[in-house]
C-alpha cells in the first residue's frame, strides 16, 4: 500500500503529496521544458488511494536521473495538480525511507553529558 504524505509547497502554497513509487522503465528520449531543463519520462508503479496498483508516467529531471537510478527500486515522488486539476508526478533520485523514531531505539541510554566521571589516577 502506498503511503501519501501531504505537504504544502513553500513557493506556491499549494497542497502536494509525497509518496514512493517503483521505477519500472527509464525513458530513452531526453526532452527539454520551456526553461531548457532536461528531463525524461519514467514509468512508475504505485497504489492509488483506493488501493488499486497502477503504472503511470512521471517526469524526472536530469539533475535527478544523472545521479543514477535503477529499475525495480522505489524512489520519492511528488504529486501536484495544475490549474486545470490535472495531476503531475515528479520523480526524485532519492529513496524515501521512513524516518527513525525514538521508539526504534528504546532501551538505549541517552544523556547530555557523561554521568560517571573517570578518575585519572585509577591505574
Amino acid at each position: 500500500m502506498t503511503n501519501y504524505t501531504e505537504i504544502t509547497n513553500k513557493s506556491t502554497g499549494a497542497t502536494e503529496f509525497n509518496f514512493n513509487a517503483k521505477l519500472i522503465e527509464i525513458g530513452k528520449k531526453t526532452l527539454s521544458n520551456v526553461n531548457d531543463k532536461e528531463y525524461k519520462i519514467m514509468t512508475v508503479q504505485f497504489d492509488l488511494p483506493n488501493g488499486k496498483e497502477v503504472e503511470r508516467s512521471a517526469l524526472c529531471y536530469a539533475s535527478n536521473y544523472e545521479n543514477g537510478m535503477e529499475v525495480g527500486k522505489s524512489y520519492l515522488c511528488n504529486l501536484s495538480f495544475d490549474s486545470s486539476g490535472e495531476p503531475n508526478i515528479r520523480m526524485s533520485h532519492l529513496t524515501n525511507a521512513e524516518r527513525a523514531t525514538s521508539n526504534d531505539f528504546q532501551g538505549l541510554f541517552q544523556v547530555e553529558r557523561q554521568v560517571i566521571e573517570v578518575e585519572e589516577d585509577v591505574f
